[in-house]
């Protein structure tokens, strides 16, 4: 409903109330004009019967009453007329000859008792008649003085008049004024309101459409412009308000398209609204910003994960999702993070760019219209999945990997893919620069000829990692190996013989041990193996392993053919030592036990094995 509509039904709400108010006041007045009126005529015929009964009796005449009162009950307006003498008056002039003059009914009998007149209206549809009961009260300021004639005191009750009225006629003509009131007033009312109507029609018109046009702009439509009203005023209100309109529908729009651009790929408002959107952005932008910083100053590669994986949790509102880390140069995949219950749509290890169709194809896959778009997915159904692949440089990228159990979830985070992505490209570069730090600290920590950990990655190892792996109840087996008689190999066939026999040693090992173990170039021909949670059987059987996988090796240097064995010693901590270094001590102590009792030997420490002087000093 327009503004003209609402404010002409208020104008005629209250006129109309107005007049009900003014028809109710009149109708009342004249009703009661008409009451006065018939009342007047009663107190006229009441003094004109008194006085007429007077005269009868003054002049002897009261034999004639009757004719008198029914004479008055011949007028038109009296339906009825009688009179009521009091006791007294009977007592003192006799009982009348007439049955008339005898109380009729409870109200005569009250009047003659309490002196006090009676008035009763008695309406219905059709008729209208007033009953009107007036004493006659004893007074000697009457002329002739009633007290001259009547033996009763001052203001005694000698009689009554009773007379009923037909008031209909003045009803009507009530009605009748109070309908031309009304219709006065109707007419008047019908102009009234045509005028008002068409005097604020322009005002009305031009408020209804600029308020429609702040509507859609609300809503988010800012190519609306506001119709020219007929007003002066109309006209500067409409021309300034689609200025208005203009310039932020073109601020909005490059905000939008710029910072669309900067977060690339991201989905419309919902709304459709450019200044939602761009608070949106803007908002994100931010909240982008504060992240790389947070990154920025991170530590660690595990760090700066833990940071993403908070933002896809808490701040996108992902339920279910992996974060992959794939190596491009060794084929392998690993999880970095996964939400709890959450199971993946594949599984690959190997052969990334082959099996992942997001790695192999650098582009967002989405199962929503093709849910078997991946040869490798296993979830059919039950789930959509979202691939986002992202590389890092030639040899690391990442895949977050989300699934949805339903279309409102997919929707959500195909709006959020676009911030997803921006995350990542503020991510990549950090993440790169720690990864370049992992690869140089490795190298650092690496043996160049065995491609094994040195040194130095024991120390680490030792100072760092293992006081919390320590607190976590882990144990570990420490061994020590060595090949018999590799001077011999240096003197009679080269160092470059040595180097080949000790790569050779290095990938036997390496293709013995598994992730709960690792190996480390203690020095020359000397290698160390840590062994997490062994137990006294595996950690044998990965001893024994080694020394028979290495002893069946054939080398030929010099068109000779021979082969080479190792000794081994081991110890467990903190089962024989409270003490990391006393355990390699310890499996040292082995190393050269099975030496000096032929070599080709495995040895587990045992305390006997302890000289005195070692016992001392470990």
């Amino acid at each position: 409903m327009n503004s003209n509509k609402k404010i002409t039904i208020i104008i005629f709400t209250m006129l109309t109330l107005l007049t009900g108010i003014i028809v109710t006041l009149v109708a009342l007045g004249s009703r009661q004009s008409g009451y006065d009126s018939a009342k007047k005529r009663a107190y006229l015929t009441a003094d004109i019967v008194k006085k007429s009964l007077t005269t009868h009796m003054v002049n002897g005449n009261m034999d004639q009453r009757e004719t008198f009162l029914t004479s008055i009950n011949q007028i038109d307006e009296v339906n009825e007329l009688w009179v009521i003498r009091a006791k007294s008056v009977s007592e003192q002039f006799g009982k009348s000859s007439l049955g008339n003059e005898l109380p009729r009914d409870e109200i005569d009998n009250e009047v003659l008792k309490t002196g006090q007149e009676k008035i009763f209206i008695d309406e219905s549809l059709t008729n209208a008649t007033l009953r009107i009961t007036i004493p006659y009260i004893a007074s000697s300021h009457d002329k002739p003085n009633c007290l001259s004639c009547h033996n009763a005191k001052e203001g005694e009750v000698l009689g009554a008049i009773s007379l009923t009225f037909d008031i209909q006629e003045d009803r009507i003509s009530s009605i009748a004024i109070l309908l031309n009131i009304i219709g006065i007033i109707a007419v008047f009312l019908i102009f009234i309101l045509i005028y008002i109507s068409k005097k604020i029609k322009p005002y009305t018109s031009s408020f209804d459409g600029i308020t429609e046009v702040l509507k859609q702009v609300h809503e988010g439509n800012y190519s609306v412009r506001a119709k020219e009203g007929v007003l002066k005023e109309d006209k500067e209100a409409s021309l300034w308000l689609n200025e208005l309109i203009e310039k932020l529908e073109t601020v909005l729009t490059g905000i939008e398209r710029n910072l669309t651009a900067f977060v690339h790929n991201r989905s419309s408002n919902v709304n459709n609204d450019k200044l939602l959107t761009a608070q949106e952005i803007i908002e994100d932008i931010s909240e982008i910003y504060n992240y790389k910083k947070t990154i920025e100053t991170d530590l660690t590669k595990e760090d700066i994960y833990y940071r993403l994986t908070q933002v896809l949790k808490d701040k996108l509102k992902i339920e279910h999702f992996y974060i992959f880390e794939n190596d491009l140069v060794k084929d392998e995949r690993k999880v970095i993070f996964s939400t709890v219950d959450t199971i993946a749509c594949c599984h690959i290890n190997r052969n990334i760019k082959e099996q992942c169709r997001a790695e192999r194809t650098d582009m967002i896959i989405i199962s929503e219209n093709f849910p078997e778009i991946c040869r490798v997915t296993t979830c059919k159904n039950e789930s959509d999945y979202i691939c986002i692949p992202f590389s890092i440089n030639e040899q690391k990228s990442v895949t977050v990997h989300i699934l949805c159990k339903n279309k409102e979830c997919l929707k959500h985070i195909k709006y959020q893919i676009g911030i997803i992505k921006k995350y990542l490209e503020e991510t990549k570069p950090i993440l790169e620069s720690k990864m370049l730090m992992d690869v140089l600290r490795e190298r650092n920590l690496i043996d160049g000829l065995t491609g094994l950990y040195n040194r130095k990655y024991l120390d680490e190892f030792i100072d760092k990692k293992m006081p919390v792996e320590l607190s976590k109840g882990t144990t570990y087996a420490v061994m020590f190996l060595d090949i018999d008689y590799f001077k011999m190999i240096n003197d009679t066939y080269g160092h470059d013989a040595g180097d080949a026999i000790l790569q050779k040693l290095s990938k036997t090992m390496k293709s013995a041990v598994t992730e709960n173990e690792f190996i480390i170039r203690f020095g020359g021909e000397e290698f160390l193996i840590i062994m997490k949670n062994p137990t006294e059987e595996s950690a044998l059987e990965l001893a024994t392993k080694i020394n028979y996988d290495f002893s069946k090796l054939v080398f030929t240097f010099n068109n000779e053919s021979f082969s080479k064995t190792v000794s081994i010693g081991y110890a467990f901590f903190p089962k024989d030592t409270d003490q990391i270094w006393k355990c390699i001590k310890y499996a040292d102590l082995c190393l050269y036990e099975a030496k000096e009792t032929g070599r080709n030997k495995v040895i587990r420490f045992r305390t006997d094995l302890l000289k005195d002087g070692d016992k001392e000093n470990y």
